[in-house]
């Protein structure tokens, strides 16, 4: 099989060199996220931004599933699945394509020359791309290093990584951070802010209908998230959440009435075996609500381990409690940190559930502790508060464009 897909990526190679010459639209922009797989985060964001109030920019999303393009046709937007000729030949019309991975967001074979704007998803915790040692090609073998670079000669369409012109960003601070991840110069990262806060922010934002279906037959004066990180022992992360059963926890929520909705990433979430029957707490599925960040400003009180969401999180500016359960593990194998975890963590840290609800309880007693430190990590971390992140982003595509004229 592998041998097959070989032969038949040399056979669209010619699509690829096609696409160099075929004239660019500076009106056509295309968008895509994680890998062509998910309608979400800040792309989409920018995408529906420009459906209502850029009536000029033709705004195509492509993916790799049929029910996205089929879902978004029917909301009145223009998609096509990433494997089309249409989506193919669009790509190669458009003059900048816009993801939050890499360009395997859209397609690869189209994206020889246009501008490629990479928004990425979320303000990094954890060592990404280059710096992610644990990861990256660094750790790989010689040969396997040569075997890459003769296939990303060969095949350019394969090769997703570096293939970014621009790099948003939403502070000085994090600028520099996305210097040496995505290995660019200064004069390539805008900081035009996260279109995820212009979301966060939304004082109208329809409540998602997963809290209230999820929990119809009990009182709610409290909404608790557990969001963590995906790691590679997810295992480890079952037996973490299944030990809720015997701490004080779901005793805490009936007393409070409170929900604690449970949201995994989604490359655990099937490996997770979910063994709490109390409807105080709610594991979200993948289809209960697939962008969280809709989520995000309907949450009273986060808890997370080593998940950027909390950065997200801190545009509220409401309290955080962290479970770093497994921190010498995670360090060890999954991910380095840009920093010392906690003075990067504005909250609590706890090892145990109970620990958990002892915070809990202080925070009832109004005895935030962190709100102080919350607040100047926000400032820090975030130049723009408000929800213009979006607009931003398209006056620095059209500069962009209009420059390389």
């Amino acid at each position: 099989m592998k041998i097959i897909k070989l032969l038949g990526n040399f056979f669209l190679l010619p699509l690829y060199w096609l696409s160099y010459i075929v004239p660019r639209d500076k009106n056509i922009w295309v968008f895509g996220s994680w890998f062509g797989t998910r309608y979400s985060d800040s792309s989409r964001y920018v995408f529906e931004y420009i459906y209502e109030t850029e009536p000029g920019i033709r705004a195509i999303w492509l993916t790799r599933k049929k029910a996205i393009v089929n879902e978004l046709r029917k909301s009145g937007y223009e998609a096509y699945s990433i494997y089309s000729i249409k989506g193919y030949w669009l790509t190669c019309r458009a003059a900048v394509a816009i993801f939050t991975v890499n360009i395997a967001d859209v397609n690869t074979l189209g994206a020889s020359k246009l501008l490629k704007f990479q928004l990425w998803h979320g303000i990094p915790l954890k060592k990404i791309v280059h710096d992610d040692q644990y990861n990256s090609s660094k750790n790989k073998s010689n040969f396997f290093t040569l075997l890459t670079k003769i296939k990303s000669i060969l095949l350019p369409h394969l090769n997703v990584f570096d293939q970014w012109d621009v790099v948003t960003s939403t502070s000085p601070k994090v600028s520099k951070i996305f210097e040496s991840a995505f290995r660019l110069h200064e004069s390539k990262i805008f900081e035009t802010g996260t279109p995820r806060a212009d979301v966060i922010l939304t004082k109208n934002t329809v409540s998602p209908e997963v809290l209230s279906f999820k929990t119809n037959k009990i009182s709610i004066k409290h909404r608790i998230g557990y969001f963590p990180t995906h790691r590679k022992n997810a295992k480890q992360l079952s037996i973490f959440i299944n030990s809720i059963n015997n701490s004080r926890l779901i005793q805490f929520l009936e007393e409070q009435e409170s929900v604690l909705y449970i949201k995994l990433h989604y490359y655990n979430l099937e490996k997770h075996v979910h063994e709490i029957s109390s409807p105080r707490i709610v594991l979200l599925k993948e289809d209960d609500i697939s962008d969280i960040n809709y989520l995000l400003p309907w949450i009273d009180i986060l808890i997370t381990d080593y998940s950027s969401v909390y950065y997200d999180f801190l545009l509220l500016n409401r309290p955080i409690i962290f479970t770093p359960f497994d921190l010498d593990e995670y360090l060890s194998i999954d991910r380095e940190l840009y920093g010392e975890y906690n003075e990067l963590t504005p909250g609590p840290k706890c090892t145990t559930w109970n620990m958990v609800v002892e915070e809990l309880y202080q925070l009832k007693k109004h005895n935030d502790k962190y709100y102080k430190f919350r607040t100047n990590m926000k400032k820090e971390y975030y130049s723009h508060v408000d929800m213009n992140n979006s607009q931003r982003v398209v006056q620095t595509i059209r500069d962009l464009i209009q420059n390389s004229r």
